[in-house]
């Protein structure tokens, strides 16, 4: 199997974890938007990191009321920072063995990416969302050191289709 094949796996197995997780903390709020970062600070392979940032609409209701300005409700949706931190979730330690420790080490975190793109891509056809999440919700990754925005934008619209990804596509301008 190739190594992207495998990581592929391994991130479905966490997210098929992660996300009822994160419907069990946040479930009494509207989710919107999960968002995923994967980062490699050392830059050597060694020391890759995951991140799940959480939307939900009384979130993004409650920052955009604290803001006394004139607040952009897409910087509120779409923004990670603006959301809930999820940082190392524990639903990732055989993706992050397989990344610290094994040949794959020296994968570009372009190709995480697109690892991660695939497996919510697969997990989209398999309908798995639709068994987790009680309404259609987008899944973001938060790569713009990666990506520019119109590779960004393409990677948003292949993982959760373009109808879906309308508000994020057509609006990336408040926060890409």
């Amino acid at each position: 199997m190739h190594y992207k094949d495998e990581l592929t796996g391994l991130l479905k197995e966490s997210f098929k974890e992660a996300f009822p997780a994160l419907v069990n903390e946040y479930g009494d709020e509207n989710i919107t938007v999960i968002s995923i970062d994967a980062d490699n600070t050392t830059g050597f392979g060694d020391a890759y990191s995951f991140t799940l940032f959480v939307n939900t609409e009384e979130n993004q209701d409650r920052r955009i009321k604290a803001d006394e300005d004139d607040p952009d409700p897409w910087y509120y949706r779409f923004t990670e920072y603006e959301m809930y931190i999820v940082p190392g979730p524990d639903n990732f330690d055989k993706v992050l063995s397989f990344l610290n420790e094994s040949y794959a080490s020296n994968i570009g975190m372009d190709e995480v990416y697109e690892c991660i793109a695939d497996a919510v891509e697969q997990l989209r056809a398999e309908k798995f969302f639709d068994s987790v999440f009680p309404h259609d919700i987008l899944i973001a990754i938060n790569g713009s050191e990666v990506f520019g925005a119109d590779e960004l934008t393409k990677l948003i619209v292949r993982m959760n289709g373009e109808e879906l990804s309308k508000d994020y596509v057509e609006n990336a301008d408040s926060f890409i």
